[in-house]
């Protein structure tokens, strides 16, 4: 393996969940940069050199601009890596051509397979750290969509900025903590949106259905 900054997409959360390649390059790195989570799931072996991400992202990205070419380093990043993510972030540090990225399971992926239903039709949104959107605007330019929430961006923030459903008849579900242990994936209605327990980080699957 060269000395490339390697970036892997861990997939929702479960071990089983990283492809082949991605456990190949982790076996194989010098350095190895993630969250306290995924280190201890996927990155921990003896003779490595870790770097915890925690609010310390400009310390890090420093470090590692100093070990590239000389280190085999691995970021290890939930979901999809370049879909909100940081690989967008490092890419944008180190330039594309010092970085592979190695893709792994999607939430929505993940979450769609739960469900049993094709995403081919969905438009994906996320209003993570609130990204200025407007809601309302996406409910009546979107038939199916998919959101992604925050505890401070949540079901309830979605209904207070809406007010009230757009005409037709929507399907809702959300997923939270999905491929792990305690994942719930429930269909609700508008109504439970101002009292449905969420996670910290969750998905909501809009469909609007023809009445």
């Amino acid at each position: 393996m060269d000395k490339k900054i390697y970036i892997i997409g861990c997939g929702p959360g479960a071990k089983d969940l990283i492809t082949l390649r991605g456990k190949k390059v982790i076996k194989e790195a010098d350095v190895i940069v993630g969250s306290r989570r995924l280190i201890a799931d996927f990155g921990r072996k003896s003779g490595v050199r870790t770097l915890v991400l925690e609010n310390n992202y400009q310390n890090v990205l420093e470090d590692v601009d100093r070990l590239k070419g000389i280190q085999r380093v691995v970021f290890l990043v939930s979901g999809d890596p370049l879909f909100h993510s940081l690989g967008e972030r490092i890419i944008e540090r180190f330039g594309s051509e010092s970085c592979e990225v190695i893709p792994g399971v999607s939430s929505f992926q993940y979450a769609f397979c739960q469900i049993k239903k094709s995403w081919k039709d969905y438009r994906v949104f996320s209003i993570h750290g609130d990204k200025g959107m407007d809601i309302s605007k996406i409910f009546k330019e979107n038939d199916r969509f998919i959101l992604f929430l925050d505890p401070g961006h949540n079901l309830k923030f979605i209904k207070s900025q809406i007010g009230s459903i757009p005409k037709g008849k929507y399907r809702f579900y959300v997923a939270s903590n999905l491929s792990m242990p305690t994942e719930k994936m429930s269909g609700i209605s508008f109504v439970d949106f101002d009292n449905f327990p969420e996670e910290s980080l969750s998905l909501l699957i809009v469909r609007r259905e023809d009445e």
